[in-house]
C-alpha cells in the first residue's frame, strides 16, 4: 500500500511539474518584461503619499465622490474609483499614485504590442521603451496621481486597435477604436487631437468598409456605449458631493456649483470652456522659443542619443507604411502644435502623447540599424560572415540596453519620490497652526492637499479652505475684509489691495491677515 501510494505522488508530482512547465512555456515573456519591469520601477520611485497641485485635486475627488474642474475628467474619476477599493495600501494618495504607476506600466505593455505588430525585433523594442518608460516627465507622471499616463495607455490602445481592425476589418473591430476613443474623451479632452489621425488612417486603409450598415451601426454603437461614461458628473453633482470643483465662490463665502443636470453647465464642463483663453495664448514672436523649448524636452526625454534613430524610423516607417505613418504624424503634430501653443505654466508634463508616437519611430528605427549592420542573409552564408559583422551587431544590441541602463541611472534621482512627503506635512503644518474656525486661501500648492486632509482623513474640518482658482480676486478681497473681523484670515501671497487694508504676519507658508486699525 505504501509503495502504491509513494507511487501515486509521485505521478502527481509530474503532473503538477509538467502542467507549471507548460504555464512557463506558454507565458509571453516579453509582454510580463514590458510590463513588470516599468511597473517595479514606478513602484519603487513612487510618491508615499499625497502630493501636491492636481494630484491633490484628484485623489481627494476620487475619494470623496467629488467634481473636478473642467473638463470633468469622469473616466478618470470612475477607474479611480474602482483602483482606490484595492487594498493596496491605508493611504489613499499612494493608492492613487500606484494607479498612475500601473497605467504607466499598461502604456509600455500596449506600445510593445504595436512595435511587434510592426516586426521590431525585441532588443529594438526594448531600447526603444526603456527611453520611453525612463523619459523624466512620462517616469515622474507615473509616480503621482494624474491623468496622463492613463491617456496614453488608452491612446496605445487606440492604435493597436486601428492596427487590428485594418489587418481584418469587421464591424466589431472598427466598434472597439471608436469605444477606447469615446472612453478617453472622459478622461482627457486632448484625445480630440488624436481624432485627425485616427480618420486618415481608415480613409485610406478601408473606406468602404466604413459604409456597410453593420460597420456603421457598431460604429455608433460604440460611441454611445463610450460617452455614457460622461453621465457620471450629472449624476454626482445630484449628490451634492463635498469636495465639488466646478463651480464658483461669490464674494459671500457661498459655493455657487455649476449646474450640470443642464445642458448649459455640463456642456461649459466637459469643453473646458475656463482655459479657452490660454489655448493658442503666445504671440507669434514667441512661438519660436515654445518650439525651441519643445525640442530640448524631447531632447532629454529620449536622452539625445535616441533622437537621430527616431528621426530615421519616421522615414524608413513613410516607405513601409505610409497610411500608419501617416496616422502617426497627424497625431504628433497636433498634440505638438497644441501644447506648444497652450499658454500653462505645467504644460510640459502634457507631451507625453508625442513621447508615444516617437517612441514608435525610435523602435522602427532601431530595428532598421540592427538589420543594417547584421550579416546578409542573402549571397553570404550566415557561418561565413565575417567575425567583424558578428561583433558589430552585438556592440549595437549592447549600446541599445546600455542607454537604457543609463538613462535610469541619471534620471533616477531627479524623479524619485519615494521620500517625499512635504506635501503632507506642509498640509498639516498648515492646520496644525491655523486658530480655530479659520479661513483660509491658496492656490493648487496648498489647498487640495489640506481639503485630502479635511475630507478624506478628517483633519482640522472646522477649517475653511478656499482655492483661489474658484473666486475671482475681487469677491475674495470682499469676503476677506469682511470676515476678518470675525473670524482668523490666512492667504498664500496677499495682493496690493490687501495690503492696503490689512497688517500681515508670516506664520508658516502663508501670512496671517487683520484690520489695520487693530
Amino acid at each position: 500500500m505504501l509503495e502504491r501510494a509513494d507511487s501515486l505522488t509521485a505521478v502527481n508530482l509530474k503532473q503538477t511539474e509538467d502542467s507549471l512547465r507548460q504555464l512557463v512555456a506558454r507565458l509571453d515573456w516579453s509582454a510580463a518584461v514590458a510590463f513588470g519591469l516599468p511597473f517595479l520601477l514606478y513602484w519603487v520611485t513612487a510618491a508615499p503619499t499625497i502630493y501636491n497641485l492636481d494630484s491633490a485635486e484628484f485623489t481627494t475627488a476620487v475619494a470623496a465622490n467629488g467634481l473636478i474642474r473642467a473638463t470633468g475628467y469622469p473616466l478618470y474619476l470612475l477607474l479611480g474609483k474602482l483602483w482606490s477599493w484595492l487594498p493596496l495600501s491605508a493611504d489613499m494618495g499612494y493608492r492613487m499614485n500606484l494607479f498612475s504607476a500601473f497605467c504607466g506600466a499598461l502604456t509600455i505593455l500596449l506600445a510593445e504590442r504595436i512595435l511587434r505588430r510592426l516586426q521590431v525585433s525585441g532588443w529594438a523594442r526594448l531600447g526603444a521603451l526603456g527611453l520611453l518608460a525612463s523619459a523624466p516627465f512620462f517616469w515622474a507622471l507615473a509616480l503621482i496621481a494624474e491623468v496622463y499616463t492613463l491617456h496614453t495607455a488608452l491612446m496605445a490602445g487606440i492604435i493597436l486597435a486601428l492596427l487590428r481592425w485594418a489587418e481584418s476589418p469587421t464591424p466589431l473591430r472598427f466598434a472597439l477604436p471608436i469605444l477606447l476613443m469615446a472612453l478617453s474623451m472622459g478622461n482627457h479632452a486632448a484625445t480630440a487631437l488624436l481624432v485627425p489621425g485616427c480618420v486618415w488612417f481608415v480613409l485610406t486603409r478601408h473606406p468602404r468598409q466604413m459604409l456597410q450598415p453593420r460597420t456603421l451601426a457598431a460604429g455608433m454603437g460604440a460611441l454611445l456605449l463610450g460617452t455614457a461614461v460622461f453621465l457620471i458628473l450629472p449624476l454626482r453633482y445630484a449628490t451634492q458631493p463635498i469636495f465639488n470643483y466646478a463651480g464658483l465662490y461669490d464674494a459671500a463665502g457661498n459655493f455657487q456649483p455649476a449646474n450640470l443636470q443642464t445642458w448649459n453647465g455640463f456642456w461649459q464642463l466637459i469643453t473646458g470652456q475656463t482655459f479657452a483663453g490660454q489655448m493658442f495664448g503666445y504671440r507669434l514672436a514667441e512661438v519660436g522659443l515654445q518650439i525651441t523649448a519643445y525640442a530640448a524636452q524631447l531632447w532629454t526625454a529620449f536622452f539625445a542619443i535616441g533622437i537621430g534613430p527616431g528621426i530615421m524610423g519616421m522615414i524608413v516607417l513613410w516607405r513601409k507604411d505610409w497610411r500608419l505613418n501617416g496616422m502617426l504624424t497627424l497625431m504628433f503634430l497636433a498634440n505638438a502644435i497644441f501644447y506648444i501653443n497652450y499658454r500653462v505654466v505645467d504644460k510640459n508634463t502634457m507631451f507625453l502623447p508625442t513621447y508615444l508616437i516617437f517612441a514608435i519611430w525610435l523602435g522602427v528605427g532601431y530595428q532598421w540599424l540592427l538589420v543594417w549592420v547584421r550579416p546578409s542573409m542573402s549571397g553570404t552564408n550566415h557561418h561565413n560572415a565575417p567575425p567583424s559583422r558578428f561583433k558589430v551587431d552585438r556592440l549595437v544590441q549592447l549600446f541599445i540596453v546600455g542607454v537604457v541602463a543609463l538613462a535610469v541611472g541619471m534620471n533616477w534621482q531627479q524623479v524619485d519620490l519615494s521620500d517625499d512627503w512635504s506635501t503632507r506635512l506642509q498640509s498639516e503644518a498648515i492646520l496644525n497652526q491655523a486658530e480655530p474656525d479659520a479661513l483660509i486661501f491658496g492656490w493648487w500648492d496648498t489647498v487640495p492637499a489640506i481639503q485630502y486632509l479635511q475630507l478624506v482623513e478628517g483633519q482640522r474640518t472646522d477649517v475653511t479652505a478656499i482655492n483661489r482658482f474658484l473666486i475671482s480676486p475681487e469677491e475674495m478681497n470682499k469676503l476677506i475684509l469682511t470676515e476678518i473681523g470675525r473670524r482668523p484670515v490666512y492667504i498664500n501671497n496677499p495682493s496690493i489691495a490687501l495690503l492696503r487694508e490689512t497688517t500681515v504676519t508670516a506664520v508658516g507658508p502663508l501670512y496671517r491677515l487683520e484690520p489695520k486699525n487693530r
